[in-house]
Order: C-alpha cells, then structure tokens, then sequence
C-alpha cells in the first residue's frame, strides 16, 4: 500500500473528505492540506471528514499548530460553527482531542469510529449530539 493523502470534495453537502492512507509523514500531511485547501472555492463553508483508520504514522504538535495557522490564514474566522469529524480508534487521537479544539477554536469537533456514526452527525441527524466523543 503506498502512502498518501485523498482528498474529496462533495460541493453539494460542502463536505471535504480527507483520508490518510499509510505512513505519512507529518509535514507531508500538513503541505499536502493546506495547497488542497488554498485550491478551493471558500472551504470555510465546508465540514470536514478526518478518515485517519488506515494512518499509520504521527502528526507532532508542531506540525498541528502550523496547520491551525495555515487554516487560520484561510479561513479567517469565516468557518464558526462548521463541524470536523475525525474517524479514528487511535488513543493518541482521543488523548489530542482537546488540542484539536484549541488549535481549532471556531470549528466543532468530534472523535467517531465509524464512518456511518460520522455522515449522521456532520448531516445533523444524530440521535446525540453532546458528547465531545462517540463511542
């Protein structure tokens, strides 16, 4: 399997799927986003899907916060309230959870399992919505 990143768009729903796909470095990770980012139309109108079931590698801190600042460019502050949705049975991603939302302030975040559990919540119809984490 070779490493990559996948990135859809779904204009219609103005939802962006990104699948980490093997070991990818981290500042592959972050080039990688932030030029599909920039390429886009608006993408602070979009939620966005994180599917990371199939990363094998880490993201440091450092590569996170500069992603936030590349968002923070971007975006700037026209994306309160869009959601991200990260799929992942990772500790390391639960543990990061609170990061996410530091470093991500205008944008609500949840941790899923399954990809089903996640277009419920990013599609608004989840049973719960409070929880910082699905189970």
């Amino acid at each position: 399997m070779r490493p990559r990143l996948s990135f859809n768009i779904d204009d219609s729903q103005k939802l962006v799927v990104i699948r980490y796909i093997g070991n990818l470095p981290g500042h592959e990770i972050v080039e990688a986003l932030s030029a599909n980012l920039k390429s886009m139309d608006a993408p602070w109108l979009y939620d966005m899907v994180f599917d990371m079931r199939r990363f094998e590698g880490f993201v440091p801190f450092e590569e996170l916060t500069l992603l936030a600042m590349n968002w923070a460019e971007i975006a700037k502050g026209r994306d309160k309230g869009r959601k991200v949705a990260i799929i992942s049975e990772d500790p390391l991603v639960q543990a990061r959870f609170s990061a996410y939302r530091q470093e991500f302030p205008t944008r609500e975040f949840r941790v899923f399992k399954d990809f089903g559990e996640t277009s419920a919540w990013i599609s608004g119809a989840a049973a719960h919505e409070t929880p910082s984490l699905a189970s």
